[in-house]
């Protein structure tokens, strides 16, 4: 059976391996404007999402998508405002 401290060990790992692919695919996107289009196409692909893994993936692509959307919007909403 698995310790607590392994469990925690395992969640820092994925969360961080999470913020390293959010930072470089927003780092990529700003550079190619068709990156996030492309990642898009991969994920909608249905054999993408058959199995669990790809399910989950999917799922976290669309969060982070929703998150990337945000971060856009609030970089433009303050873009707006230092023409103020």
């Amino acid at each position: 059976m698995t310790s607590l401290p392994d469990i925690k060990d395992l969640e820092q790992r994925a969360l961080a391996t999470e913020r390293l692919l959010n930072t470089l695919i927003a780092l990529l996107s700003a550079r190619d404007p068709n990156l996030l289009s492309d990642l898009q196409a991969v994920f909608d692909e249905p054999g993408f999402a058959s199995d669990e893994a790809g399910s989950a993936a999917a799922s976290t692509w669309r969060r982070i998508m929703g998150e990337l959307k945000a971060t856009g919007r609030l970089v433009e909403s303050l873009g707006d405002n230092q023409g103020h």
